[in-house]
Formats: structure tokens, sequence, C-alpha cells
């Protein structure tokens, strides 16, 4: 039994391994974009659901050992595959970039990965005809392949990707690979025995309606587990380190549940309508910008992710089928469950909304599914008397923020409408038409909160795969907001207008470069738009190559601000280039630019990409000779600037950081910026005019590579 415990838990840890790993890979060459992980994300997916599907038509059609025993074979397949291409050795599809990321990743690693996804069901049914006691429950595999898979997202960014290259990576893969085969060749039952029919107190339907109520359990959890991830990346900490911790979460809830005693305590499933209606208040708290401490937004998120998890699986495991065809169709239907709601969140919604609805939007499934799950005649019967405190909760959602003053404290807003929400919620617990219409007023009516919350006038709201786009007026100033970043800032006043503000300010570091008479620029290159603000310094005959991966990012910088529009009277052109910014510097002719201008690492999900060695030596072949690569490093969250010596050192360029700490203008923010360049005469002319310092640290972090970053490291944990 011991072997089938580390059989199932190294399959888990090697399938959620390589997921990162080979996205990863992807990056330099198919760039940052959103669709690029949203990609990878369903591929994996789809291929797990393929992996069930196949794994459970094979042995209902050739019987459990029959198929057993040339799947002993199928698993030596994946080593056609060996090694994986993590070098370069990649293609993109320029007309359709996730059918690109499909076709790399079922070259570079279907094969394993398929095999891998089939061989918990395929291990489950194996001890079901094992001579051993423990044949009677094989879901007790289920939570070790779980348990794998925690561990390994756990241990990939905080003891794996810190300390070795994708090549090291890759071998240690193959490695575990072939243990896991071996693992394969010892636990098959040479010696089995007629399969049973696993207990069970009551008897299981096993026909669509239940098959309905597992897929609805299924997507319930998946669509909380993305919902949660977006709102922690835009709404609270955008740190990639912990987008690993809510699907770490969602892989203990099956573990718990699953495994051979299960936890699942009574109070659990009794908070779980409260944990709903907290999360309804959190949505509140959030359209309102009412900010609790991050840890214990985080700590919230965290706790309703769970309960709702535990609950859900313990539905399922309740709902298990006992026999070991409704075993494998049990799984094939969880896995499409959860393909369904990583479409639903990361690919349909950003397309139908404007906001974050996918988390009242899990919320409201959840209900529906447990809903049906414990269906009785007092759960879906007579609530009309309960009607009125969701008409009261209503009215009040709409009508609170239009009547109360301008400048009225935001957490007395959140009190009175939060009161009637409670109410509600406790009246119509056991009713869930009465929880789904109050989820769904959430949903649609805390629009009205978001505009009450901006404390001026909301002028446009946008999202796409790239994000949320915010654009509001206050105190005669106009702000783009994206996510929790601010992307700049301009002052609606048109005598004012054409000074930008905040990190672009005149009295930044970068800003007294574009003013400076004494340093001629004709040919500047810039990744990253946002407003538009360092177009403004823009003078007669240069020419502005600008990189954006956002096409929509152009029409808000050209319809709502007016940077762009003042560049252009000052004589200055403008080209604009969509797309991943260092694959489309790529293709620019070398020797090009005289200045070269990097801004697009001042939010918590820092594309690591743009910054490796392999991305600066690709940027000095596009400079002149002396010309300047500047980075834009002012992040609340992670420290750059070593990271960029340290890289520096490795391409061989000289280095330099300014900031403007000391003397920052009311206009403007703390910001930190670094010059790099191959000419040592033009680093002299920065220090000595613009008062540049080198200010390399003693001990230098290992540089960052494609192969190689560590990100935990530059964190400000403090």
């Amino acid at each position: 039994m011991l072997l089938f415990y580390i059989a199932v838990y190294l399959s888990a840890f090697l399938l959620f391994l390589i997921q990162p790993m080979l996205t990863k890979a992807l990056l330099p060459t198919f760039g940052g974009s959103y669709l690029v992980w949203g990609a990878a994300m369903v591929f994996f997916q789809g291929t797990l659901l393929l992996g069930y599907v196949l794994s459970h038509a094979f042995q209902v059609k050739w019987g459990v050992r029959r198929y057993g025993l040339l799947h002993l074979f199928v698993l030596l397949l994946p080593f056609l595959m060996f090694p994986f291409a993590l070098n370069g050795e990649l293609t993109v599809w320029e007309h359709n970039l996730a059918m690109g990321v499909f076709r790399q990743l079922l070259l570079t690693a279907g094969g394993p990965f398929l095999v891998l996804s089939m061989t918990s069901l395929i291990l489950q049914r194996w001890l079901m005809v094992s001579p051993m006691p423990q044949r009677k429950n094989p879901y007790v595999l289920y939570a070790a392949s779980n348990a794998g898979s925690v561990s390994a997202l756990l241990a990939y960014p905080l003891l794996i990707e810190p300390v070795s290259t994708l090549a090291q990576q890759a071998s240690i893969w193959w490695l575990g690979y072939l243990v896991l085969v071996l693992l394969h060749w010892c636990i098959y039952p040479w010696r089995a025995v007629e399969e049973i029919t696993l207990p069970r107190q009551e008897p299981v339907d096993e026909g669509w309606g239940q098959c309905l109520r597992w897929f609805l359990l299924s997507l319930a959890t998946g669509t909380m587990l993305l919902a949660t991830t977006n709102v922690i990346t835009f709404d609270l900490a955008a740190i990639p380190l912990l987008w690993v911790l809510p699907l770490a979460l969602f892989m203990l809830a099956y573990v718990v549940v699953f495994k051979r005693v299960l936890w699942c305590p009574v109070w659990i499933q009794q908070a779980l309508n409260w944990s709903v209606m907290l999360g309804a208040c959190l949505v509140l708290l959030l359209r309102l910008r009412v900010m609790l401490p991050p840890v214990i937004m985080l700590l919230l998120y965290f706790v309703i992710l769970f309960v709702v998890c535990i609950n859900c699986n313990l539905l399922l495991l309740q709902s298990s089928p006992a026999s070991g065809t409704g075993l494998t169709t049990f799984y094939v239907v969880l896995a499409f469950g959860g393909l369904c709601g990583s479409v639903l969140v990361s690919w349909v919604l950003p397309l139908l909304s404007q906001s974050l609805a996918e988390y009242p939007l899990a919320l409201v499934i959840t209900v529906v599914a447990v809903g049906l799950c414990k269906q009785t005649g007092q759960c879906w019967g007579y609530f009309f008397p309960h009607v009125f405190s969701v008409l009261i909760f209503g009215a009040l959602l709409f009508v609170v923020p239009r009547v109360m003053p301008g400048g009225y404290p935001e957490s007395i807003v959140f009190v009175l409408v939060a009161l009637p929400l409670a109410l509600s919620f406790r009246l119509g617990k056991d009713y869930p038409v009465i929880m789904v219409s109050i989820l769904l007023l959430v949903m649609v009516g805390s629009a009205q909160l978001d505009q009450f919350a901006s404390g001026g006038k909301m002028v446009a709201r946008l999202r796409n795969y790239y994000g949320i786009y915010t654009i509001y007026d206050r105190d005669n100033i106009r702000y783009l907001q994206h996510g929790t970043t601010q992307h700049g800032r301009q002052y609606l006043d048109p005598l004012r207008s054409s000074t930008p503000l905040a990190y672009y300010h005149p009295t930044t570091p970068a800003a007294r470069v574009l003013r400076s008479e004494g340093h001629r620029l004709q040919q500047i290159g810039m990744i990253g738009l946002g407003t538009g603000a360092f177009t403004a310094y823009g003078q007669t005959g240069q020419q502005w190559s600008i990189f954006e991966l956002d096409p929509d990012n152009l029409a808000l910088a050209e319809q709502y601000f007016r940077y762009l529009e003042h560049g252009r009277r000052q004589g200055a052109a403008y080209r604009f280039v969509f797309g991943d910014g260092r694959m489309r510097i790529a293709q620019e002719p070398n020797d090009i630019f005289d200045l070269l201008i990097l801004d697009a690492f001042n939010s918590g999900a820092i594309p690591v990409h743009l910054l490796t060695t392999e991305a600066l030596a690709g940027y000095m072949k596009k400079l002149r000779p002396d010309g300047v690569l500047l980075l834009h490093l002012s992040n609340r969250m992670l420290d750059l600037v070593p990271v960029v010596y340290a890289n520096a050192v490795a391409v061989g360029v000289h280095a330099l950081v300014q900031s403007n700490e000391g003397e920052v203008h009311p206009d403007s923010e703390l910001t930190i910026w670094m010059a790099l360049s191959a000419d040592a005469k033009r680093m002299d002319t920065y220090q000595l005019d613009y008062g540049w310092r080198d200010e390399r640290p003693e001990r230098l972090p290992r540089p960052w590579t494609d192969q190689y970053s560590n990100l935990p490291a530059a964190i400000r944990w403090l």
C-alpha cells in the first residue's frame, strides 16, 4: 500500500511540476500576455480531462488487468519526448497566440502530461482488484494525489525555481518519471482478485441527474478557485508567489476530505452560509475601496475558499459511486467541471463583464450546487415572506450611493448596505433562491458603490484579457487605474495638462534625461504606454516607437488623456507596435535607438522575461553605441535594483541608479530608475550632468536568465 501512495503522490507531483516549468519556458518566445498563462491553464486542464476519459474508456472496454498490462508499456511512450524543448526551439503562430501555445505544449509535453493524468484513476482501479484489505476505499489515493499536487505547487516557487535552471529542473523531472515507471511495474496487480462493489450507507444514483450534481460541485470549486486568485491579483497583491496559495488550499481540501478518515467538522459545514455572506460583504468592501490590512483580507479570502471547497468535496464524497466504472465516470465529470470553470473565468467573463464579476458568480454557483445536492421540500419551497427583505436590500444598494453626499466615509455606506445584506442572508439561509437573488443584486448593483468610492466621476471602465482599466476624475485630475496599480494621471485644466504627473513628473530622473538639451535624442523606444505621459516630452524631429502589450491601451490614452496630443504639437512622431515588448523589439533593426525605456515593472506581477540577461543583451543590440537603456524599477513589493546590477555585470555593460528621494514634488511620486549603457563616457555624463550614482551592492545576486530567476529573493518582506 505504501508503494501505491508513493506512486500516486509522485505522479501528481510531477504533473503539477511540469505546468509552471514549461509555461515559464514559453515566456521568452510567446511573451508575457495573460493569454499565454490562460491558454496554458486551459491546455493542462483539457489534457487532464482527456486523460480521465481515456483511462475510463480503455478500462471499460478491455478490463482493468488487460489494459493494465498495456499501460505498463504506454508509460514508456513519453520518453520519445525526452528531453523537453526548453532552449529556444519554439515557434509562434502570429495569427493565433492561444493556438500557438497549445501547439507548442502539445509537441513539448503533451505525451508525458497525458500519461500522468491517467495515473491516479488507473491506480485506484488497480487497488480495487488487488488482494489488499485497503481495496475497499480506493478514494484515499485521491487524497495522496492532491497532497502531491500541493507539494509541487509550494516547492516550485520556494525551493526548486530559486536554486535551479530550467534544464536542471527538466533533468530532475525525467529522473522522477523513471522512478514512477518502475513503481508501476512493482504495484501492478499480478495476483488480482475480483473487483468489489464499494460499501455505501445509502444507494447512490449514478445517472445523469447525479452527474449534473457532480459537475456543478466541481464547477463551483473550480470557479471559486480562479475567482479568488483574480481578486487577489487585481485588488490586493499581484505577487506570483501568492497565486499558488489558493490552488494549494483547493488541493488541500481534497486531501482532508478524501483521506482514509475524512476531516470535516460540523462547524465547517455550518459555516458555508456564513462564508457566502462574508464573500458578498468583501465584494462590497472592494467596490467601496475600504481596505482592511492585506494580511486580513488574504486570510478572509482563503477561509472562504477553503470552507466552500470542503463542503463541496464532502458532498462529492458522500455521492461518490460504488462501482469501478462509476469511479472513473466520477473523475471524468469532475475534470470537465474544472475545465469549464477555467474557461468561464479566464476566457468568457473578461469579454462579458467590466469588473470582477466572477467572484459573486462563483458564490452563486456554489449556492446552486449545494442547494441541489441538499434539496428538500423546505429548501426550494415557499419563500415569499423573505422576498421583502431582498427588495429592501436591493433598494438600499441602488439608492444609498446616489443620495449620500460626496466625501462621506465609505465605511458608513458599507454599514448601511451590509446590515440589510446580512439580515436578508439570515432570513433566507434555507432558501437557495433567496441567496442567489441577493448575490445577483450584489453582482449587478455594486457598480453604484464603485462610482461613489472614486470620490469623483467615473469616466470609463474596460476589461479585457490583460486586466481591468478604470478611468475616473477627482479634484480636477483624471486617473488611470489598472488593478491596484495607478498607471498615471493628468490635470484636466488645459493650462496644466501638458505637465506629466506621478512617476513621470519633470522632477523625476527619467524626465530630466528626456528634457535635457545637451543629450540629443532622435530615435526613442519605449515599452509600456500607460497614459502616454512620457510622450509629452517629445520634441521636434524625434521618432518614438512605443511597444504596448494591450492594443486597447492606446485607445484609452488617445481618448481620455492629452499627453500624446501635446507631444505631436511639439513635433514628435509616434509609432505604435502591439505585442510583447521583448518579442517586438527583437524584430527592429540593430543600432537604431538613442534611448530605450522599459516601464513595465511597477506592478507586483512583473514580466520576468523582460528583465533577464538574454533580454538585456537583446536590447543592447538595438541601441546605438552610445545609447542608453532606462528601466523604471519603482515597486512596492519587489527590490529589483540588485537584480539589474547583477544582470548588467553578466551582460558586460555599465549601470547607474537614481531616484527623487528627498525631493518628491507634490505632483510626483517616489520613483527609482536605472540606466544601462555600453558607453562609459555616456555614463560619466549621466553622473556629472544628471546626478546618477553607482550604488552597486557588495554582494550581487545570481543573474536572472531565461533558465533561472529567483523572485522570492527580490520580495520586500518587511
